[in-house]
C-alpha cells in the first residue's frame, strides 16, 4: 500500500510555508520494502542542486498556491519520487538503480562481481561512516540496499540516521535489520528498542521485546528497556525483569531494579531482591539508600544501628552524593536537617529547565473576572490522608470568586474502593492519569489556569514535574510533601511560621506563603466523632494508664523508640498501644528494639490500622496520652488525635516535617503540649503520667477547643487560603516578582463555627 505523508517544511526567505508529499511505499510496519523508499527521502546535497529546478514546481503553499521558489530544508528530500527528471537527476550523481538483465550464461560472474561490488560499497559506507560524510553514506546505501538487503547495510543507516537525528526511522532501520537472522540480531533489535524508548515509543519497545521476551528477560540491557517502558506506562509485569537486572554489574541496572520497586507495596520477593542486591554490592550507596528505607520501615534498628553512622560520617565530611540520589520523601523520614533535605534528591529524576521561571513570567496570560485555581494530585479520593484534611475547603471554596479545577492522577481503583464522595462537589475533574507529560500539560494549559498547586511534591504517583513545563502564571507547592521541592519549577510553598520560621527561608527554593495560623486545614463536616467501646475490645487493658501512637511505623525512628523506653521506665505501670502491620518482622523487631532497652514486650501493644474511620477514632480515644515520633512527626494522625479528643505531646522539631504538630497544637490552643526539646518531652510525659487530673483537665479544654479555636474550622481556613491567591495573583497582575509574604489573619471567632456533640 501506499501512502501520501504531508512533509511540514522550515518557513523559506520569501515567507511561505510549503509541503511536499513523497511515497513511502509501505503503510505498516518496518519491512525490507519500506526502508529503501525512506531512505530516499534523505539524498545528498548534490541531488537537491541539480534536482531543484525539476522539483520546484511541485512544491507549493499549503493554500495551493504555487510557489515562485523556495529554500530546501535538508532534512527532507525528493520529492515524487517517480518522477523522471528527479530519476535522471538521482542517477547522474548514484548511478542507476538496478542493472540490465544479464544472459543466464553470465548469471554467476555476475554473481561474483555483485558481492565483489557489495563488499567495496559497503567499505566505502563504512569509511564515509567514520568520517562523519554522512550524506555519503546515504548516496552508498540507496545503491547498496537495491541489490543485497544484507542486516549490516540496515544497521549502517540505522547508525547513519541517528547521526542525522532521524531517530524514528534509524529505529525501523535497526528493527529491519533485526528481522533477520543474523549474529548480531539481538544486538539490532536491543538498539531499536534502544532508540525507541529514548524517543518516548515504549509500545514499540514492548512490542520489540515481546517477540523475544525469553531473551529480554535474560539480557540486562533489555530487561531495562522493557522496564522504564513498563513504568512510563504504569502497566504491570515489571518484576519478571528485576533478577536479571539485579544481578547485573552494571550500576544503571540495579538501581532501576530497586527503584522500580514501589516500597509501600513491596512483596516478600521484592523486598528479598532489595535485601540481595546490597548484598553483593555493599558500596553502592544508592541501593544502600534503599536497603536502609526497608530497615527504617521493619523497624530493624540493628540494620539502621549498623550503617546510619556511615551516612552521618559522610555527611559531616561533605560527601553528599548519598543523599543526592535518595528519594527525597525518603530522606525526611530520617533527617531533620533542613539543609540535607533541600539537597536530598537532587540526582533523581527530572531537572528544572535552565530559565523557565523567567519565560514562565514573561508569558502572556489573560486573566478573568475570577480566579481559576487548579489544584494536581493523584491523591483525590476520600479515604487518603490528604482528602480527609482537604476536602471541606474545597467545598469551601467562593464559587462567585474562584473556579476550581481538580486535575486528577488518582488510580481509578482507589476511586471504586476507597471514595465515598460526589468529587464534582470539590471542582471540575479533568482527568491526567494514564496521559503523557505533553498531554497534561495541554489539559492544564486549556483549562487557562491563574494558579496550579501542586498537592504532592516529591509523592507516590505525582506528576509534580509538569510544573517545569509553564504551566500557569502562577506554581505553588502545597501540603501533601512537607519540605522544599527539588528540580520543579515553583514560586510559592504555603505554609506557616511555625514549620517553617523566617530563619529557614535558605533552606528553600519556594518563595514563602505564611498563612496566619496554620498551614493545615481540616476537614470535620464529614468527620466523625468517636463512639463509644470498652478498652478490653481493642485488646487494651482497662484501669492503667496507656501512652499511643497511632502513625505509620517507618515513623518510630531509633531516636523515638529510645525516648519512649525512657519514658516507660519512669512510668513502669504504663503501657505503649502502636500501630504496626505484621509484616517483614516489624513487630519482633519493636519488641527486640524496647527489650534491649529493659522494656518488657508484654507492655508493647499493637494494632493493625482499621478500615472503619468510626473506629479508627474511638480506639485513639481510648488512650491516655499520645506521643509523637521524630523527625517526621504526625499530621493527619495528629489532627485526627486531636479531633478524637486525645491530648498529644510533641517537641520542637528541626524541620518542616517535624514542626507539624506544633502548628497543630498552636491552632487548637495548647501550646503546653509542645515540650522545648527531647529531654522536656520525656519530662513532660512523665509528669502527666503521674499527674492524671491536670491530663484530664487539658482534655477537657481540648474537647471544647475543637469547635471554637482554628484547627478544625474549614470555612475560616478557606477564607485565608482564598485571600493568599489573591495575594500571589495581585503580584503577578503588578508584573511584580514572587516574593515571601504573609496573609492576614481575620477576626477571632466570639462563637464556636459548628455545633456538635462532643
Amino acid at each position: 500500500m501506499l501512502a501520501i505523508i504531508d512533509c511540514p517544511f522550515e518557513r523559506n526567505t520569501f515567507g511561505g510555508t510549503y509541503r511536499t508529499e513523497y511515497f513511502t511505499g509501505h503503510s505498516g510496519p518496518a519491512s525490507c520494502q519500506s526502508v529503501p523508499s525512506v531512505l530516499k527521502r534523505y539524498q545528498t546535497r548534490r541531488v537537491w542542486e541539480i534536482s531543484q529546478p525539476i522539483l520546484a514546481k511541485f512544491f507549493r503553499r499549503q493554500d495551493g498556491t504555487k510557489a515562485p521558489s523556495f529554500m530546501v530544508n535538508r532534512r527532507f528530500t525528493t520529492a515524487r519520487l517517480f518522477h523522471d527528471g528527479f530519476k535522471q537527476a538521482s542517477s547522474a550523481i548514484m548511478g542507476p538503480e538496478a542493472g540490465p538483465e544479464l544472459p543466464a550464461q553470465q548469471s554467476l560472474e555476475w554473481e561474483d562481481l555483485k558481492s565483489l561490488k557489495v563488499q567495496r560499497d559497503y567499505a566505502a559506507a563504512q569509511k564515509s561512516f567514520d568520517k562523519r560524510e554522512y550524506h555519503d553514506v546515504l548516496a552508498i546505501l540507496n545503491r547498496l540496499l537495491d541489490i543485497d538487503k544484507d542486516p549490516r547495510h540496515y544497521a549502517l543507516l540505522g547508525a547513519t540516521l541517528v547521526k542525522l537525528r532521524m531517530k524514528e526511522e534509524a529505529a525501523q532501520a535497526f528493527q529491519v535489520a533485526g528481522s533477520t537472522e543474523s549474529r548480531h540480531q539481538l544486538k539490532y533489535l536491543r538498539e531499536a528498542m534502544r532508540i525507541h524508548f529514548s524517543n518516548g515509543d515504549d509500545i514499540s519497545t514492548l512490542r520489540i521485546g515481546a517477540r523475544i521476551l525469553n531473551e529480554a528477560l535474560a539480557d540486562p540491557d533489555m530487561a531495562a528497556l522493557m522496564t522504564g517502558a513498563l513504568m512510563r506506562q504504569d502497566m504491570e509485569g515489571i518484576g519478571a525483569f528485576r533478577k536479571t537486572l539485579g544481578e547485573s554489574a552494571v550500576e544503571a541496572h540495579r538501581h532501576l531494579a530497586v527503584r522500580s520497586i514501589k516500597l509501600a507495596e513491596r512483596s516478600e520477593e521484592e523486598h528479598k531482591l532489595i535485601e540481595d542486591v546490597f548484598e553483593r554490592f555493599p558500596d553502592d550507596k544508592f541501593v544502600r539508600n534503599f536497603y536502609l528505607s526497608i530497615a527504617r520501615d521493619t523497624n530493624n534498628y540493628e540494620i539502621v544501628d549498623k550503617y546510619q553512622p556511615i551516612v552521618d560520617a559522610e555527611i559531616a565530611r561533605g560527601d553528599l552524593e548519598a543523599i543526592r540520589s535518595e528519594v527525597s520523601l525518603y530522606n525526611m523520614r530520617w533527617c531533620g536537617d533542613e539543609k540535607v533535605n533541600a539537597i536530598a534528591g537532587a540526582d533523581t529524576g527530572q531537572k528544572k529547565p535552565a530559565g523557565v521561571t523567567a519565560k514562565r513570567h514573561a508569558m502572556p496570560h489573560k486573566w478573568g473576572d475570577k480566579l481559576r485555581i487548579g489544584y494536581l494530585s493523584a491523591d483525590l479520593w476520600t479515604d487518603h490522608a490528604v482528602m480527609k484534611a482537604l476536602r471541606g475547603v474545597l467545598e469551601a471554596h467562593d464559587r462567585t470568586r474562584f473556579d476550581i479545577t481538580l486535575f486528577c492522577n488518582t488510580d481509578p481503583e482507589n476511586l471504586r474502593t476507597r471514595n465515598s464522595a460526589n468529587r464534582e462537589e470539590w471542582g471540575k475533574i479533568v482527568s491526567v492519569r494514564g496521559k503523557t507529560d505533553e498531554e497534561a500539560v495541554d489539559a492544564i494549559k486549556a483549562a487557562n489556569i491563574d494558579i496550579l498547586v501542586d498537592l504532592q511534591g516529591h509523592t507516590a504517583d505525582n506528576r509534580v514535574f509538569l510544573l517545569n513545563h509553564m504551566t500557569a502564571p502562577i506554581h505553588v507547592t502545597w501540603l501533601g510533601y512537607p519540605g522544599t521541592v527539588v528540580n520543579v519549577d515553583i514560586d510559592y510553598l504555603i505554609c506557616d511560621r511555625t514549620v517553617v520560621p523566617e530563619s529557614s527561608i535558605p533552606n528553600y527554593y519556594e518563595k514563602l506563603c505564611w498563612m496566619p495560623e496554620t498551614f493545615f486545614p481540616n476537614s470535620v463536616a464529614h468527620r466523625p466523632l468517636p463512639g463509644s467501646v470498652e478498652r478490653q475490645v481493642c485488646g487494651m487493658p482497662d484501669g492503667a494508664f496507656i501512652f499511643s501512637c497511632f502513625h505509620s511505623q517507618w515513623k518510630y525512628t531509633r531516636t523515638t523508640i529510645d525516648l519512649w523506653a525512657r519514658i516507660l521506665k519512669e512510668a513502669p505501670d504504663a503501657y505503649l498501644y502502636l500501630i504496626c502491620r505484621e509484616r517483614f518482622g516489624a513487630r519482633a523487631n519493636l519488641r527486640k528494639a524496647f527489650a534491649d532497652a529493659g522494656i518488657s514486650s508484654d507492655r508493647i501493644l499493637f494494632g493493625d490500622r482499621l478500615v472503619d474511620y468510626t473506629s479508627y477514632l474511638t480506639r485513639i480515644s481510648l488512650t491516655d496520652l499520645g506521643l509523637d515520633t521524630y523527625p517526621y512527626n504526625g499530621h493527619t494522625t495528629t489532627s485526627e488525635k486531636l479531633w478524637s479528643g486525645l491530648p498529644m505531646l510533641t517537641y520542637k522539631g528541626t524541620n518542616f516535617a517535624s514542626r507539624v504538630s506544633e502548628s497543630l497544637l498552636n491552632a487548637l490552643g495548647l501550646p503546653e503540649m509542645v515540650a522545648d526539646d527531647p529531654d522536656d518531652y520525656v519530662r513532660r510525659a512523665v509528669h502527666f503520667y503521674n499527674n492524671r487530673e491536670e491530663l484530664a483537665q487539658i482534655r477537657k479544654r481540648l474537647h471544647a477547643n475543637r469547635f471554637t479555636h482554628p484547627l478544625f474550622d474549614a470555612d475560616r481556613f478557606c477564607r485565608h487560603l482564598e485571600k493568599a491567591y489573591e495575594m500571589m495573583a495581585d503580584r503577578a497582575k503588578a508584573g511584580q516578582k514572587p516574593d515571601h509574604f504573609e496573609v492576614p489573619a481575620l477576626p477571632a471567632r466570639s462563637e464556636p463555627f459548628i455545633s456538635r456533640a462532643a
